[in-house]
């Protein structure tokens, strides 16, 4: 059979374009070599996936790789600042490079002077017109030293030189081994201000004794700062691990005080933690009758606490300060006096005895927190032990005061007036005209502690007579005797027998209370 010739036809475009379109996921299969894309009847390969795997990988942008920059950067100088802020903390030497940037306010404290011996020490401060004391060993290996830095006062005649500065000096043996002289560097150092001449005079702030001191003048300025001359270190007994220190001066009053004496002590408690190497003002003291701090057993306590005694005359003040814990890395104690003022129990006769124990009624109080003990099985809570403490710390003086036989009638009225006993005091009052006359001039010039003690007691105990008598002989005296019967009406409203006895108690003070001016020109009676 002949063969018959087949014509080839060309497809139109159409056609084409649909051949290519069928064979175009066959090419770039291929093209992706074994990469496992879903067919497309297996649900659904769809254009974006393909462009994604066939198109190359992208590289970062640059703003990405800044951003990643900066951050890294900050937890650097985050971290950088932090180490820096340790390192002030536990160690500032080895940050006082700073100072080099900041300005003279923010410089930070240290030590920029090379270890030297105590005699280069010495030597250095008089070039600085600065006089060097007496150095107290800070441990019993004598590794440190206290060295306390004084100035000559200027205009001054007698005691003249201050304390300004408390410097801590510790042994260096890293470098310095080799030398025969021991070197030290300076570990710590405490800027000292005297108390201001207003506090050591009427003991004003938070060691008020404003009420005791009853004859500063009003005109005085009493805005400057006193002198410190004199540091020394409590010796055994102390509590806290560390060094008490006790700087003191002195100050001449120009007028007689109520202490009987013109001298007034004061000064300032400095601890020393030797764990810190660390120096802290914890107080500033007065004592108009010149007695010194002293560490003793008060409370119930295995620490000793801390005795200021502002006793003047026969009224007892005695502050009492215990050994506190505080959250503070380098002044981790600090001292907190033993206050009257908020009462820790509830019971209303406690309330009162702390009440009558601010107004100076010590022996009262006293025997009314032991009664109160006792009914609670001789158990009270520490803060109440400690303020039963402090008021048997004052009874004790008012009451062995009271005991004592006194020369003359108005200082027994006074001591027994103190210590609450108002019936004894009646007694020395009426045995004579002549001991009324000199009562009277005891009342007259009192400013309140006697008066003080009455209002307590009535507030208490408003129908004891004895006390209804001695607030009437003190207003007759002062302020006449009406006034003394409108109080008598208003605040004790007596019984008639009461006031019948009271008002022939005032009657003895007619002639002191009226004095008549015997330098006054008489009446005329001729004419």
């Amino acid at each position: 059979m002949a063969n018959r010739s087949r014509k080839l036809t060309p497809k139109s475009s159409k056609q084409n374009g649909s051949d290519l379109e069928a064979k175009k996921p066959q090419i770039q299969q291929q093209q992706l070599g074994n990469t496992d894309l879903p067919k497309e009847g297996d649900g659904g390969i769809n254009q974006t996936q393909i462009q994604k795997a066939i198109s190359p990988a992208k590289s970062y942008k640059p703003s990405s790789i800044i951003a990643i920059a900066i951050l890294l950067t900050s937890a650097g100088l985050v971290l950088s600042c932090t180490w820096i802020g340790i390192l002030w903390i536990f160690n500032p030497e080895q940050v006082s490079w700073l100072n080099n940037f900041l300005p003279e306010w923010a410089h930070i404290p240290g030590n920029s002077e090379n270890p030297q011996t105590l005699a280069q020490i010495q030597v250095n401060l008089s070039q600085k017109q600065q006089i060097p004391g007496e150095t107290i060993p800070l441990d019993d290996e004598e590794k440190s030293f206290l060295l306390p830095v004084m100035r000559q006062r200027p205009d001054c005649v007698a005691n003249c030189k201050e304390i300004v500065e408390l410097r801590v000096y510790q042994l260096e043996n890293l470098k310095y081994e080799s030398q025969p002289e021991k070197f030290y560097r300076l570990a710590n150092s405490l800027q000292i201000t005297g108390p201001e001449e207003s506090f050591a005079i009427t003991g004003s702030g938070q060691n008020a004794i404003a009420s005791l001191v009853e004859d500063t003048p009003e005109n005085e300025d009493v805005s400057n700062p006193l002198p410190l001359d004199v540091v020394n270190r409590f010796e055994d007994g102390t509590p806290a691990a560390g060094v008490w220190l006790n700087l003191r001066g002195q100050r001449q009053q120009d007028h007689h005080s109520a202490s009987g004496s013109g001298t007034i002590t004061y000064g300032q408690i400095v601890y020393y933690n030797p764990e810190r190497s660390n120096l802290q003002l914890m107080l500033s003291w007065t004592s108009p009758s010149g007695h010194l701090p002293k560490w003793e057993q008060v409370t119930g306590s295995n620490a000793k606490e801390l005795v200021v005694d502002q006793t003047i005359g026969l009224e007892p003040k005695l502050q009492v300060y215990q050994v506190k814990s505080v959250n503070l890395y380098l002044n981790p104690i600090q001292l907190e006096e033993i206050s009257l003022q908020n009462p820790v129990l509830k019971d209303s006769g406690y309330k009162n005895a702390l009440l009558i124990s601010r107004n100076g009624l010590w022996s009262p109080a006293f025997e009314w927190l032991t009664s109160i003990k006792k009914q609670r099985k001789n158990t009270l809570p520490a803060a109440a032990q400690s303020q039963l403490d402090l008021i048997r710390l004052h009874a004790e003086v008012t009451k062995a005061q009271a005991d004592k036989t006194w020369a003359s009638p108005s200082e027994q009225v006074l001591a027994d007036l103190i210590d609450g006993r108002w019936e004894k005091a009646l007694q020395v009052f009426s045995a004579s005209p002549q001991n009324a006359q000199e009562i009277a001039i005891l009342l007259k010039a009192d400013k309140g502690r006697l008066w003080r003690r009455v209002v307590g007691a009535m507030q208490v105990n408003p129908n004891r007579k004895a006390v209804q008598a001695w607030g009437a002989l003190i207003l007759t005296v002062q302020q006449g005797e009406a006034k003394a019967n409108s109080w008598l009406e208003e605040q004790a409203k007596p019984s008639t027998a009461s006031l019948s006895y009271i008002q022939g108690l005032t009657k003895q003070l007619y002639p002191q209370a009226d004095t008549i001016d015997d330098s006054a020109p008489s009446p005329d009676t001729d004419n």
